[in-house]
């Protein structure tokens, strides 16, 4: 008995694969003709266009893309060296200016910790049993002592003490005293409240010779008995720290940041909000470690920072992305440019020899126009030894092997179809197995532990039999092992209330059919066709009729609903039945179908269809109808 014809192209499609139109001999012809037709369409409007036209323009198209990806890349590879070299010198310069800076800012807090334990400054503050001469006397050495310091440091631009009943200041000289109660109202105090010592950025001070911005260190000072008494601040001449974050570049844009990440002085072109602003993004930047030195395209700028590990200090460079990439871009103007010139004086050589091979290319063309599969034209062209002999001869070949390529697709429809069934098999058991587990979860909450080995040793049962060693066709006898294993699992859930009957004869369960057929809709009545019920009977039965088997699956369910066949939002008991439904077409053509009645609230019966094969069968031509009987 021969399996099916494969089904027309106005059948719907399965799973985005159809038959191709045309899979016997007049279908081979009907498609060898439209696709002629199409090339026919392709080639109309080249038809009164020169062909070496066509050569010329694509060769100098060819060439000028091949210009461009060269010029790219090289600038891309450039780009990427400068910004390597730029990155590795700005680093080790920053790493320099580091340590330079460190060296400076660490003696100035030494500085000012060795004014904290100034004997004088302790005597001026201790209050106790000191007359007005005493403290006088205390306050000349206090100022002496600070004085000397500040003109022994050029870098100082002054001394700020401030101490509750402050002596009188030179308003010449470097050194200030000033009530502690002042203090709040410094914009700067906030950044001392919470801590012994802290760098204040920049900022601008008033003295004698106008206002001066200044960057100064802060220490509050203590008794011996630990109480807050003075402030000293130490004025460091910003102009000094600039010119030192500078080094040898003054038209770098540079910004020196505490361990808090302040900007504590900067500079260039860019302000200050826009330096915090940008320390804050790249905080924020998962790939950015501001603990070390590194590198970063920001924007349209390249950031380089350097943290030395003793240092507490972190310098940061931004430099203009088209600043590095200044170079590149001449060299690629260059580039092009010379490319240009070049692909100027190909093309004109192009299109000298592009004549040349215009009147064999124009013979191969109407020989093209004029193909037919049934004419089978070949050019008729002898005077060509060359690479056009055996462009025509290999065309000619072409011509003859063409009948034998479409005779080839109904093979080729045949292995199509062959992955489609396999597709549609392997799509079953992960549908089958959610499930399945599912109820084993529920199970193992809501019935403890009694019962999990019997439901294991069942599922073991079953999924011997669902993999099969990758066989798709079992003995009836191993479905309905199968099936009856998956009943006694759900009879362990709903105990009594749950029965089944399987009534096949025995010559039936010896036969082979499709693994999987049954399940599906005994597992769709108890999701389905039992919901919100207590009880439930299920019943199975097979006959034999004119060499075919007779399934039957019936259930006292809740019915199913019309529209099962539509496609579903998620992998529900449809799902199940459209792909056994799928399953039997790909396996036995559309002469073998599944049918299903069904009654609201009285249940669903449905009647599967199958021939008889009692021979494990092998997949060929994609039907298993021609070895079903025997």
């Amino acid at each position: 008995m021969r399996g099916p014809k494969p089904p027309p192209c106005s059948a719907a499609p399965r799973a985005g694969n159809c038959a191709p139109c045309g899979a016997g001999d007049g279908g081979i012809r009907l498609s060898l003709a439209k696709g002629v037709r199409a090339i026919r369409r392709f080639i109309q409007p080249f038809k009164n266009f020169q062909i070496g036209h066509v050569f010329f323009g694509s060769f100098a198209g060819f060439i000028i893309v091949v210009l461009v990806i060269v010029i790219g890349v090289s600038y891309q590879f450039s780009v990427r060296e400068m910004v390597r070299s730029t990155s590795y010198y700005q680093q080790n310069n920053l790493n320099q200016l580091d340590k330079q800076l460190n060296i400076q800012m660490t003696e100035i807090e030494n500085i000012s910790l060795a004014i904290s334990r100034n004997s004088n400054l302790q005597a001026y503050m201790d209050k106790k049993e000191a007359d007005s001469y005493t403290r006088f006397k205390n306050a000349s050495r206090m100022t002496f002592d600070l004085s000397n310091i500040a003109f022994s440091m050029p870098i100082i631009q002054s001394i700020r003490v401030y101490v509750d009943d402050p002596p009188g200041s030179d308003v010449q000289g470097p050194v200030r005293f000033i009530e502690l109660g002042e203090l709040n109202r410094e914009q700067w105090h906030g950044t001392v409240d919470n801590s012994d010592f802290s760098w204040i950025g920049q900022h601008v001070i008033t003295t004698n010779k106008g206002d001066v911005p200044v960057i100064s260190f802060a220490r509050k000072i203590y008794t011996p008995g630990y109480e807050y008494k003075a402030l000293v601040v130490l004025d460091i001449k910003a102009s000094d720290i600039i010119k030192l974050i500078q080094g040898e570049d003054p038209h770098s844009n540079r910004v020196l940041l505490d361990l808090g990440l302040r900007a504590v002085t900067y500079t260039g072109d860019i302000r200050s909000q826009q330096y915090i602003d940008t320390v804050q993004d790249l905080i924020d930047n998962y790939q950015v470690n501001m603990n070390s030195k590194g590198n970063i395209r920001y924007h349209d700028s390249l950031v380089v920072w350097s943290k030395l590990f003793s240092s507490d200090w972190i310098l940061m460079e931004v430099t203009p992305w088209s600043k590095i990439t200044k170079g590149s871009v001449r060299t690629a103007i260059v580039l092009f440019s010379i490319g240009l010139i070049a692909v100027i004086i190909a093309l004109v050589m192009t299109l000298i020899l592009a004549k040349q091979f215009t009147k064999p290319i124009i013979i191969l063309l109407k020989s093209m126009n004029n193909f037919s599969l049934g004419k089978k034209d070949k050019p008729d062209v002898n005077d060509y030894q060359n690479e056009f002999g055996a462009l025509f001869k290999g065309y000619a070949v072409l011509v003859d092997r063409t009948t034998e390529l479409y005779a080839s697709l109904e093979e080729q429809y045949r292995k199509q179809k062959e992955a489609e069934i396999q597709a549609l098999q392997a799509m079953i058991n992960p549908h089958f197995l959610y499930n399945t587990l599912d109820q084993l979860n529920w199970m193992a909450i809501e019935a403890g532990e009694e019962k999990m080995s019997r439901v294991l040793e069942l599922m073991g049962r079953m999924f011997r039999i669902g993999l099969s060693n990758g066989e798709s066709m079992i003995t009836v006898e191993k479905e309905l092992t199968h099936l009856e294993c998956y009943l006694q699992i759900q009879q362990i859930r709903w105990g009594e209330n749950l029965g089944y009957a399987i009534d096949v004869p025995e010559p039936i369960r010896a036969m082979y059919i499709p693994k999987l057929t049954l399940q599906p809709f005994v597992e769709n009545a108890i999701i389905h066709g039992f919901h919100g019920r207590d009880t439930g009977l299920i019943v199975i039965t097979a006959v034999q009729s004119q060499g075919d088997i007779h399934f039957t699956i019936s259930d006292n369910g809740v019915g199913i609903s019309g529209n099962w066949q539509q496609q579903k939002q998620r992998n529900t008991g449809g799902y199940g039945i459209r792909n056994v439904r799928e399953r039997m077409i790909a396996y036995y053509g559309p002469a073998y179908d599944i049918g299903i009645s069904s009654n609201p609230n009285r249940g669903t019966l449905v009647s599967v269809r199958i021939p008889e094969v009692t021979e494990k069968p092998a997949l060929a031509g994609g039907s298993y109808v021609e070895n079903s009987h025997n």
